[in-house]
């Protein structure tokens, strides 16, 4: 992590942005004390293939339902007459 005043980041905004699309979180600080961190924006975890294929794991089997769980599930339909 950097840190960098404010005056620094006026004066090397560019910079400060590059670094931080590099993947650096960069503190930045007013009168010495830190109040602000400058990061790159997170990529959409829809385009990660790991993270999709557990997602799409997950919801099938939210589909399939329990294995052996047959009949009326909630207590509503076990005590309708």
């Amino acid at each position: 992590m950097g840190i960098m005043s404010v005056r620094e980041l006026n004066a090397n905004l560019s910079k400060a942005l590059a670094r931080a699309e590099a993947g650096e979180v960069i503190e930045i600080t007013k009168n010495g004390k830190p109040f602000v961190e400058l990061r790159a924006k997170s990529k959409n975890r829809m385009d990660d293939p790991t993270f999709r294929a557990a997602r799409d794991k997950l919801l099938e089997g939210l589909r399939k339902g329990i294995p052996g769980l047959t009949g009326p599930a909630t207590y509503e339909e076990r005590t309708k007459r």
